[in-house]
């Protein structure tokens, strides 16, 4: 296809709800599922008690799933109800001040330990994925809210829910949408972003899901799901889903709520907490091997990243730098202690769960240094989502609260 069709091709997947932006934030863990965000001209340091905040609102649903940022619009999940009765929604905000363009409420709710909304929308051509917390993989159209279809992937697929519900965040490529059911024959699924239909199943592999939000990887240059299960870490082929590899991988609890993260061609760094640690497999064909094991660097759910040949990694209380090669701690960062993140041009955007701090910190090869900080002091609950930044704003949530503050340089 020419390149010069693709500016106005993407004035046309996005219609009337605003142009797609290099800078926007479409999935959970950045457009690019790394945690790396790519826009440049942020601020270099924040004043005293933090960035300007643009606005502040209180969501109608509460949740620890971050927002997604296409264009002018926001969009974010929330549940409402009783400790028994809770329905999900979905709310698509304006940029601008954060007010309701339009709700839907998409399916029921985890109802039970930590019943706020879990997972957050990905934005693919025009629409908008969620998985809910009892199973329901839905797909709704961005501009207005309309559900396109609904499936009920445990009843579809015979899958089993998990002690703190479905938490994965859904994977969108090559017209599939990956949902991970658990069922016989059906650990993993992909379905077809247009029907719902099932594309393919993991045959011979049944394990419950664990948590995990799965990530599309070129390992050995085989295009591969990479997800943790509940009892070993797996590779499935992208366009068949036969299980390529897997790997014994399993915590007390089987809660491996990390995404895998690629560190090379073919070496996989994951991370579960309850003492389980960190490790580094090297990966070749079907052949798995473990270089090397952490029992310190315990990342409960914090996320990991990669950047600039280090491995950042949250758990046991502090935030590890940590190098690839051997598992070695480089540094740990002060001040940071069960903390999510994502890595900027101007530092590493911190949001601590304990109290709430946020930091910008340099960090470098061998050194970092903590350059601003501010609290949240809105919102309900644990402070369990990721900071997420786009078009020059940062967005901070907690619970049912929302603010949006300026970090652009200009």
């Amino acid at each position: 296809m020419n390149n010069s069709y693709m500016p106005v091709m993407a004035f046309v997947a996005i219609g009337l709800f605003g142009l797609l932006r290099a800078e926007d934030w479409t999935q959970w863990r950045g457009s690019n599922r790394d945690l790396i965000v790519t826009e440049q001209n942020l601020l270099k340091e924040w004043p005293a008690g933090g960035p300007q905040r643009l606005w502040k609102i209180d969501l109608p649903g509460e949740g620890y799933s971050v927002p997604i940022v296409v264009g002018d619009t926001i969009y974010i999940t929330g549940s409402v109800g009783g400790k028994n009765d809770r329905a999900g929604h979905l709310y698509a905000l304006d940029t601008k001040d954060g007010s309701l363009r339009w709700e839907l409420e998409y399916a029921p709710e985890w109802a039970s330990s930590y019943n706020f909304a879990r997972t957050s929308p990905t934005f693919r051509d025009g629409k908008l994925f969620l998985i809910g917390g009892l199973g329901h993989v839905v797909c709704v159209e961005a501009k207005d809210g309309k559900i396109i279809w609904k499936l009920d992937a445990h009843e579809h697929f015979g899958g089993r829910n998990i002690t703190w519900g479905i938490a994965d965040n859904p994977l969108v490529y090559d017209n599939k949408v990956i949902c991970q059911p658990g069922g016989n024959d059906a650990a993993v699924v992909a379905l077809d972003v247009n029907t719902g239909k099932t594309v393919w199943k993991s045959v011979g592999l049944s394990e419950r899901s664990a948590y995990c939000s799965p990530a599309l990887l070129t390992i050995g240059g085989r295009r591969q799901v990479v997800t943790m299960l509940e009892d070993h870490a797996v590779g499935l082929d992208a366009e068949t889903g036969q299980p390529l590899w897997k790997h014994a991988h399993r915590n007390k609890h089987a809660v491996h709520p990390n995404t895998p993260v690629l560190c090379g061609t073919d070496l996989l760094f994951m991370s579960s907490g309850y003492n389980y640690g960190s490790e580094i497999i090297f990966i070749s064909d079907k052949d798995v091997k473990q270089l090397w094991s952490d029992k310190t660097s315990d990342n409960h759910f914090q996320g990991v990243a990669f950047h600039e040949g280090r491995i950042f990694s949250s758990g046991g209380g502090k935030l590890f730098c940590i190098d690839p090669k051997n598992g070695n701690t480089v540094y740990t960062v002060d001040g940071a202690r069960k903390t999510s993140f994502c890595i900027t041009s101007s530092g590493m955007i911190t949001y601590d769960a304990v109290g709430g701090s946020v930091m910008l910190v340099q960090v470098g090869e061998n050194n970092y240094k903590v350059v601003s900080s501010f609290k949240v002091d809105y919102g309900n609950g644990e402070h369990w989502s990721s900071p997420v930044v786009a078009n020059g704003v940062m967005y901070l949530r907690r619970g049912k609260g929302l603010a949006a503050h300026k970090i652009s340089a200009h």
